[in-house]
């Protein structure tokens, strides 16, 4: 059975205080860097050519942040301790429909906080991931 074709609109919000600088992606035309507090990064993911998609970014020295979806409505976040191995099992274990969120504190206590959330109109998709920082109480 083939795979969807349905483009997917991918944009990625970053509020975490540290630049995010890419470490991998499964596919192109995904920016390198996005600045915390800047204008949202926005790219065309083509689905007949993945049914799938990643992004894994380093936000700062301090968190991993992993954005997975699917061609058909299908998303999961993870966010890990930066230099923690990502095991992709569990990420993938995690996806769910529509709606995804992790968050991580770290050990001075600043909380990590992720949301995504992802829907199709039938002809297109769109998806939207953020990722904040949130200080100490």
């Amino acid at each position: 059975m083939a795979a969807p074709t349905t483009p997917t609109t991918v944009t990625l919000r970053n509020s975490s205080g540290d630049t995010a600088m890419l470490v991998s992606s499964t596919y192109g035309g995904v920016p390198k860097a996005i600045q915390s507090g800047g204008e949202s990064s926005e790219f065309q993911q083509d689905t007949s050519l993945n049914s799938f998609g990643s992004v894994v970014y380093a936000i700062g020295n301090i968190a991993t942040w992993v954005v997975v979806w699917t061609a058909n409505n299908q998303v999961a976040i993870s966010i890990l301790p930066a230099g923690a191995p990502i095991v992709w099992t569990d990420i993938w274990d995690k996806i769910q429909r529509d709606n995804a969120h992790d968050s991580y504190t770290t050990s001075y206590g600043w909380k990590y906080d992720s949301a995504a959330r992802i829907e199709s109109n039938g002809d297109a998709q769109v998806l939207i991931a953020s990722i904040v920082a949130l200080p100490p109480n």
